[in-house]
C-alpha cells in the first residue's frame, strides 16, 4: 500500500512561497500621514495588488539611490 496523503494547498502554497520569494516584514506606524489603507487604495487605483506595488516602489528607489555600473536592478 502506498503513503498518499491527500493534497493539502495551504502546505503547497507555503512551501512554494518558501522556495521562490524572498519575505520581507515592514512595520509602519499607525500615525504616518500615508496608512496602509491609503497604499492599498493607490496600488488599487493602478490595478495592481498592493505588495506589487510596494516591490516597484522599492525596485524605483533602489534604481535612484544605487550606482548604475553596480547593476543591482
Amino acid at each position: 500500500m502506498s503513503d498518499n496523503k491527500p493534497f493539502n494547498k495551504f502546505e503547497y502554497n507555503n512551501e512554494y512561497a518558501k522556495e521562490n520569494y524572498d519575505r520581507i516584514t515592514i512595520l509602519r506606524k499607525k500615525s504616518s500621514k500615508v496608512t496602509k489603507k491609503d497604499i492599498d487604495n493607490i496600488a488599487k487605483s493602478r490595478n495592481m495588488k498592493t505588495s506589487e506595488f510596494i516591490n516597484m516602489c522599492i525596485d524605483e528607489k533602489l534604481k535612484r539611490l544605487t550606482a548604475p555600473e553596480m547593476n543591482i536592478i
